[in-house]
């Protein structure tokens, strides 16, 4: 399996995507089934909750966090199976997430995690990150933990379930769709258009012509995009958002994505490109080059060969998303 690094400007541009925005009538329980056994982190006590896909490792005191994080990431999971048409897998190994009670204990665990590139991570001030599969969160309230949790919860997902590396605007974009979500009582229901956030920042970039072009936004990454300009980089995020919408929105390109996730989860992604299995691994240990180069490529093979035609539609789809 892949390694998966989320880099801290990709974990600040996910919190502004918080949940609890419209209505919806499809909802889960963030109830579960689970087993609970004592967890000591440091000098802080807390608690392992075992649940059908995810080992949660706390020691958050907020009662409301801890009931509802098992169900919730439950909930999510079934949403991701839903986002990406790939099928639950049984036998697989558990899913770490730690949530942790405090900044402080956060920043202990990070610094024990990643060693001695935690600097950029623990810059982080709201938050939290997916690391090599694992997802390391702290408690910033009830909503915007569970917004982090959701987006960055794909992708640890596709860590573990994908053999081959998806290209950033289908990952990142999957995960903006991700985040939308209603809570009401103990239930959640996963609402992708309805995002106040991502939504902002789309209307915000079409209104102040800041709209990327197809082929840029689908060879850009989110490091890329923070380190241009703020306006640029929730622009990225939001436009994203819509056009995995607009993806999803025609049966064709929906078929299209969900032959790529099937293709990238068996790794023959390769076959697509027209590479060997081995050219695809060196492009690999190229790091962010291997998104410039496999991009287009990919959405040509799988989405559309006419990227003209397409970002016209995608773009007449997005203002009509962004009410304009």
């Amino acid at each position: 399996m892949r390694s998966s690094t989320i880099l801290l400007p990709i974990v600040a541009v996910a919190l502004l995507g918080c949940g609890g925005h419209g209505h919806s009538d499809r909802g889960a329980a963030m109830t579960t089934e689970l087993t609970r056994s004592p967890w000591q982190a440091g000098s802080a006590s807390g608690s392992e909750l075992t649940t059908a896909h995810y080992r949660i490792f706390t020691t958050a005191t907020n009662q409301a966090l801890v009931t509802y994080m098992p169900g919730f990431m439950e909930a999510a999971y079934q949403n991701y199976l839903e986002l990406t048409g790939l099928g639950d897998r049984r036998g697989e190994a558990l899913m770490p997430i730690y949530l942790m009670g405090t900044r402080q204990e956060w920043a202990s665990l990070t610094a024990s995690i990643i060693g001695a590139g935690a600097g950029p991570y623990l810059s982080l001030q709201a938050g939290g990150y997916c690391y090599q599969g694992v997802c390391v969160f702290w408690d910033i309230g009830n909503l915007g933990t569970f917004s982090v949790a959701s987006h960055e919860g794909l992708h640890q997902f596709f860590h573990h379930r994908l053999r081959d590396r998806l290209p950033m605007w289908l990952e990142e974009g999957l995960c903006t769709v991700a985040e939308g979500y209603e809570i009401s009582g103990d239930q959640v229901a996963f609402t992708p258009r309805r995002n106040n956030f991502r939504f902002t920042d789309l209307r915000a970039a079409l209104v102040q012509d800041r709209f990327l072009p197809l082929e840029t936004l689908l060879t850009m990454d989110s490091g890329e995009a923070i380190t241009t300009a703020h306006d640029q980089a929730v622009g990225y995020y939001g436009q994203l958002w819509a056009l995995l919408q607009f993806i999803r929105s025609v049966p064709a390109y929906r078929d299209g994505m969900q032959r790529l996730l099937a293709d990238a989860e068996a790794g023959t992604l390769c076959q697509a490109l027209n590479v060997s299995p081995q050219d695809l691994a060196g492009w690999r240990q190229q790091g962010r080059a291997y998104n410039k180069t496999v991009s287009v490529p990919l959405f040509r093979h799988y989405i559309s060969q006419d990227l003209t035609g397409f970002q016209k539609d995608y773009q007449e789809f997005a203002k009509k998303l962004a009410r304009l």
